[in-house]
């Protein structure tokens, strides 16, 4: 466009010179001549821009019908600032993995890893507030802080789902089989009901596995000082001090947001004797229908004594992009990552869970927006309606 302006004025400069130079002229046939070649090159000029035109429309014809066909975009000179967790962290591991995909398979220029990312409900500001490009956001978080906002802050915005569903985590609970015997119960339901002194661990408050904890407690319409009423309690710690808590008996539940692969569920499931709890209908829809969870199924005897499936609210990690993006970049991406998928499974099992068919629907990226370039990809692809 900008091109073309530059021609128009190079033009209507040379016209308005020649003219200025015929009034100069000092005999009509002098004049007369520069009039004729005035209007010689005027003519030259507007077919000059008529076949520019032309050539624009066409070209912008061949884009649309490579789109339309599935060629690739031309991202050669894109750059793209990929945030990540801490370096060694699974998910780090797998935005490396991904991010020389993009590069190698996708032609994008440069793929930059940050390992800036805050991690749980603060991930969906960087967007906004670092200028990130690519993220991987859980779902129900980027949803909640899109609405009303998290921890504390103010809602936010500047991003768009484009892969959801990468990874299959839920809230993987168990409890001390003493305490279901010393009470009498079965439940996670019946605790509540009976208002018993639970004593619940989990991870650091803001973290999505800290973030089950006091859902439930949302859900049954209880504070954490009714809890502490009861005699019960909520204890923020990491993973393995919980494990080494439930073995002592210093606690009685531990809750964690996390897959069939957890090295701390396994290692609580064959030190301590305790039940792997299945929810009710009506808490795992709440969660599902108020709060943008999706249902996730661990399969029976992932762990030790767990003989049966488990199907519980999980907010699986998707990849989100910054709307400030191009819906050709997004495209881009995700038909690149989509359809590299195998590759990226086999190099991590996290992945297997990730499918392309169902990746784009509302439930599996917490009930935020598609992006656009996404979408389209999606429906060319025949995997979206």
């Amino acid at each position: 466009m900008r091109k073309n302006w530059m021609r128009l004025a190079a033009a209507g400069m040379a016209v308005v010179m020649t003219a200025g130079m015929a009034a100069c002229g000092s005999s009509g046939s002098s004049s007369s001549t520069t009039a004729a070649e005035t209007t010689t090159a005027a003519a030259e000029t507007t077919a000059a821009e008529s076949k520019a035109e032309e050539s624009k429309a066409e070209e912008s014809k061949a884009g649309e019908s490579a789109a339309s066909s599935g060629t690739d975009v031309d991202v050669s000179n894109v750059s793209l600032n990929f945030w990540s967790d801490k370096v060694g962290s699974g998910s780090y591991n797998m935005i490396v993995a991904m991010s020389k995909i993009l590069e190698e398979k996708g032609g994008f220029k440069e793929v930059n890893v940050d390992p800036s990312y805050p991690g749980g409900m603060g991930a969906p500001y960087i967007f906004k507030e670092q200028g990130a490009d690519l993220s991987f956001v859980n779902g129900a978080p980027a949803k909640w802080a899109m609405e009303e906002g998290t921890l504390g802050r103010e809602k936010t915005d500047g991003y768009a789902a484009v892969i959801g569903g990468l990874t299959q985590v839920c809230y993987i609970n168990c409890i001390s089989n003493k305490f279901l015997q010393d009470h009498g119960v079965s439940s996670i339901e019946e605790v509540f009901e009976k208002k018993l002194p639970l004593r619940i661990g989990c991870s650091a408050k803001g973290s999505m596995d800290a973030e089950g904890a006091y859902l439930l407690l949302e859900y049954f319409g209880v504070t954490e000082d009714d809890l502490k009423s009861w005699g019960g309690s909520i204890t923020n710690q990491g993973g393995d001090q919980n494990a080494e808590a439930l073995a002592d008996g210093q606690i009685d539940f531990y809750i964690d947001h996390t897959s069939s692969a957890s090295s701390t569920m396994a290692q609580i499931a064959t030190t301590c004797d305790v039940t792997f709890l299945q929810w009710g209908d009506d808490l795992v829809n709440w969660f599902v229908n108020e709060k943008g969870f999706d249902k996730i199924t661990i399969p029976a005897n992932s762990f030790k004594g767990q003989d049966k499936d488990l199907v519980l609210p999980g907010s699986p990690d998707c990849l989100f992009a910054n709307t400030e993006l191009s819906d050709d970049v997004v495209y881009q991406i995700t038909k690149t990552l989509t359809e590299n998928r195998d590759d990226l499974v086999s190099q991590y099992e996290s992945f297997s869970g990730w499918d392309p068919a169902t990746a784009w629907e509302s439930q599996k990226i917490g009930g935020c927006p598609l992006h656009p370039g996404a979408e389209r990809y999606y429906k060319e692809a025949g995997l979206m309606k």
